[in-house]
Formats: C-alpha cells, sequence, structure tokens
C-alpha cells in the first residue's frame, strides 16, 4: 500500500504569532507539534478522501530569523533553544538565517535601539519546498503561512501535480496583559485561491467534526523558560 506522504513548511515568524495568540489570547496553551502534525494528516487525509493509516507527515521544515548575541540578551536565547529542542523532538528541522540588525541610534546598544527584519527566510523556504518537489519526495506539501508572495511556488507546485494545503491564523489585532499589541492575522485571498485547499486553524480547534482530533493539540508550559 503506498503512503500519501506529506510534508510541512513553516513560515516561523508567522506561525509564532499564532502561537502566541492561542497561548495568551485563547489562554489555551501551545501546540502540541506532534499532535498538530496528526491533526493535519487528519485533515489532508479527509480533503484527498484518501485513508488516515496511509497518510503520513514525513518530513517537516521550520523557517525564521535569528538575532545575533549582540541584542539578545539570555533569557531569550534559553527559549529559543528550548523552543529549537521542540522542533527536534517533533521531528522538525529548524533552519535559521541571522536578522537583519540596523542601530535606530548612536545610544546604548540593545535590542530597543535596534531595527531588526528577516532577510532570505521565505526565500529559502519556496527553494527547498520546490526542491523537494521536483525530488517527488511528498503528495502534498502543508504550507503554514498566509503570505501573498508564496503564490509562485503554490502554482509551480500544483503544476507538479502536489497537492498544496494552506495552513493559516485569521484573527483580529489584540492587546495583552502588559498592553502590547498584536497585530492581526489573516491569509491572503491570492494565495487560498492557488492552494488545493486551506485549513484555518482558529475555526479547526472549534469544529466539533474534528473534536476526537485536536484533542490535545495544546498544553500549558511548566516553566517559564518554556514560554515565547
Amino acid at each position: 500500500m503506498n503512503t500519501n506522504r506529506i510534508m510541512v513548511f513553516y513560515d516561523g515568524a508567522y506561525f509564532r504569532q499564532g502561537q502566541i495568540y492561542f497561548r495568551y489570547k485563547e489562554k489555551r496553551g501551545w501546540f502540541s507539534l506532534p499532535q498538530l502534525h496528526s491533526c493535519i494528516e487528519h485533515y489532508v487525509a479527509g480533503k484527498m478522501k484518501l485513508g488516515v493509516e496511509i497518510t503520513k507527515v514525513v518530513g517537516a521544515h521550520y523557517y525564521d530569523g535569528r538575532p545575533t548575541t549582540r541584542i539578545a540578551d539570555a533569557e531569550q536565547l534559553t527559549k529559543e533553544r528550548n523552543f529549537e529542542m521542540a522542533l527536534m523532538s517533533a521531528g522538525i528541522v529548524p533552519h535559521y538565517l541571522e536578522l537583519s540588525e540596523a542601530p535606530k541610534s548612536d545610544s546604548q546598544a540593545d535590542d530597543q535601539n535596534y531595527r531588526v527584519r528577516q532577510k532570505g527566510v521565505d526565500v529559502e523556504l519556496a527553494l527547498d519546498a520546490l526542491d523537494y518537489g521536483h525530488g517527488n519526495r511528498f503528495d502534498a506539501a502543508v504550507l503554514i503561512t498566509g503570505d501573498r508572495d508564496f503564490v509562485p511556488l503554490v502554482r509551480k507546485l500544483t503544476s507538479l501535480d502536489k497537492q498544496v494545503v494552506i495552513g493559516y491564523f485569521e484573527f483580529q489585532g489584540w492587546d495583552d496583559t502588559r498592553n502590547d499589541h498584536h497585530r492581526s492575522s489573516y491569509c491572503s485571498p491570492h494565495l487560498l485561491d492557488a492552494a488545493t485547499s486551506a485549513m484555518n486553524f482558529c475555526n479547526y480547534v472549534k469544529d466539533r467534526n474534528y473534536k476526537e482530533q485536536y484533542k490535545g493539540i495544546f498544553f500549558m508550559p511548566k516553566s517559564d523558560s518554556d514560554e515565547l
């Protein structure tokens, strides 16, 4: 029996925004990454009308930017390492690129005085997904992102006869208990139109039809070091 192979590609900055929303706004907790993959398997199997017993995540990759130690303090470095270990424990390969760090002024160098930007992360994700697609390493790609810039990638993968599922978050901007503002999250309609199907995580965890599948998808951290 042939396996229906799924490969998951995480846009790290986008996924982190969704993680923070569910942890602090919805107060559900962090995603259990292995359980998230199990939910993805069930969802994709249903969409492709194939058995869940043959639908498996065979690879997963996470892409994000990393600050240098010049602006990252010890607490941030500890949290980053803990999350990296969680990724590896779930079988997710992390890919990190250095953030672009431009000083805001000549004042004391700390993270409040630097503007940081991602550079090249989306390109690396797209190149890897395209490479694996050409190599016939998956039957369905799940892209966890909402960025319109991935439309050409989605179209190319579907031209290779691959299924492409967009996993995304949709919520309004909100303020946390420290009055820090978190921006809204959404998915480009152009990206949704290009994809084979889409999985709105905010709706999924409230859909009673999937209640058994998403049971255990969240967990509460045991210590401050497990927070993002």
